[in-house]
């Protein structure tokens, strides 16, 4: 498909360019029990995660490194070796930058067409998109107030809120651990952008109110440390975590009586093999939320 490349702005051919790395969709699809399921049809095997015309093979070339990065630094040892320290590098910055700067590029163009948004707030996400994609592009070596943090959602021991139905009902850990999800939004004074990497979740913030609370989550463009411990959040972006499992259990009482059957099946088949899979620690500490 012939088109102008949303990063270079050049007349090139565009490559089908995935929003979310395709090697965690890869990932995903390979450590579950049955095949993955979209939102928009729950019913339906998803074959891909989302992907688009976007981007001219060179500045899919320039994605591609600081993915791989990506997956070796932090996602890989995370997810596999359960590693919960992370020596990092500006590759890492780099890489946030990209993955955000995606969702939002896409998630403009729709604000703007439908009118969905304050005129103020679509046009700090223009000027954040400029800022980033600059910097994508090596012509400029800072994001100014941007920001960006990796918050790992770990287990929940106990739940302690006003109204805490949903977190012990709504299945959090399965919901979060075994989906995927990018896109931007806001509230109130904080603007962002949330990618939910299988329990990896990437939020950049374009402002933020005062009384937000990020401790030890943000990524530098240096080398430094990240740890998945002793992070601390309070945050208008906590409502996410909720919209999250609403729509999985929405999800759930959507899908047929045929498609339950054979995701049964499946689970009945593998027997006490179930457990080398992640999601079943997933399914004991949700119920542990129930009782």
């Amino acid at each position: 498909m012939m088109g102008k490349c949303a990063l270079c702005g050049e007349d090139k051919e565009l490559q089908l360019s995935h929003i979310i790395p395709k090697f965690i969709g890869k990932y995903l699809k390979n450590t579950s029990i049955g095949n993955i399921r979209s939102h928009e049809n729950p019913n339906r095997i998803a074959q891909d995660i989302e992907k688009h015309y976007m981007l001219c093979h060179d500045c899919e070339e320039l994605f591609s490194a600081s993915e791989r990065y990506f997956a070796n630094t932090v996602f890989y040892p995370y997810k596999r070796d359960k590693h919960e320290t992370f020596n990092y590098d500006e590759k890492l910055f780099y890489f946030l930058t990209s993955l955000s700067w995606r969702s939002l590029y896409l998630d403009i163009v729709n604000f703007v067409r439908e009118k969905s948004l304050k005129l103020d707030v679509i046009e700090r996400m223009i000027e954040a998109e400029g800022i980033m994609r600059d910097f994508l592009l090596s012509k400029r070596t800072d994001l100014s107030n941007i920001e960006h943090h990796i918050f790992f959602f770990e287990r929940i021991m106990n739940v302690n809120a006003p109204d805490d139905n949903l977190l012990k009902t709504g299945r959090p850990h399965t919901t979060i651990h075994r989906s995927l999800t990018s896109y931007s939004g806001y509230s109130d004074n904080t603007i962002y952008t949330i990618s939910n990497l299988m329990g990896i979740v990437v939020v950049t913030l374009y402002s933020k109110d005062v009384d937000e609370i990020w401790k030890n989550t943000q990524v530098f463009n240096e080398k430094n440390i990240l740890v998945a411990a002793n992070q601390e959040v309070q945050s208008r972006l906590g409502n996410e975590f909720v919209f999250w499992m609403e729509q999985c259990e929405k999800d759930i009482n959507v899908i047929s009586e045929e498609t339950e059957q054979k995701i049964l099946k499946k689970v009945m088949d593998l027997g006490d093999d179930i457990k080398d899979y992640a999601i079943y620690q997933d399914i004991v500490d949700d119920n542990q939320l129930e009782n």
